[in-house]
């Protein structure tokens, strides 16, 4: 199935969205036959239940933003980089900050760094150390350091956090 199409089989609907960044399927039931599907895909076997924090980690290790977390009303869709998805080109979005990666500091730096606001951030098995996604002033470059709203520093990193062309999914394709 491409990315951002669906499929629709009596009550169930199958999507394939990319939340995670990773190659998966979205399921979509009523709330009543939940729990019967659950059931039915945990006795085929060869899959495993994850929880929010593990499809959220893949979420930022990819760089994807989310509803309420990065996309928050306030920023525009150059700010996230996202202007590819504006269909008016011609419209100027401002851009006074922009979405950053952050690599957690484990060492304490000066005072007077520019400062960051965090948006999502998680323990990242893939990298091995604490990362996020925040927002940095919009001329801020990889690398440099960074001192978050709540006190602590970071250094900014290059988004996505891996693979940038998505050649190695760590998932195999449902086979039909």
């Amino acid at each position: 199935m491409k990315y951002f199409h669906f499929l629709q089989i009596d009550n169930l609907i199958a999507a394939r969205l990319g939340f995670s960044g990773e190659l998966g399927y979205e399921l979509m039931v009523p709330a009543a036959e939940a729990s019967a599907l659950r059931e039915k895909l945990l006795n085929i076997g060869g899959l495993r239940e994850c929880s929010w924090a593990a499809a959220d980690s893949l979420r930022i290790e990819s760089g994807y933003v989310l509803f309420d977390r990065e996309i928050d009303g306030r920023a525009n869709p150059r700010e996230l980089g996202l202007e590819r998805l504006v269909s008016d080109q011609r419209r100027d979005f401002g851009l006074s900050r922009k979405l950053v990666g952050l690599e957690m500091a484990e060492h304490q730096a000066h005072a007077d760094l520019p400062l960051a606001r965090v948006t999502s951030e998680c323990n990242s098995p893939m990298l091995g150390k604490q990362i996020a996604l925040g927002f940095a002033a919009a001329d801020s470059r990889p690398a440099g350091l960074v001192r978050l709203d709540d006190g602590r520093f970071a250094r900014l990193a290059r988004l996505p956090f891996y693979d940038p062309e998505r050649r190695r999914p760590r998932a195999v394709p449902i086979r039909g």
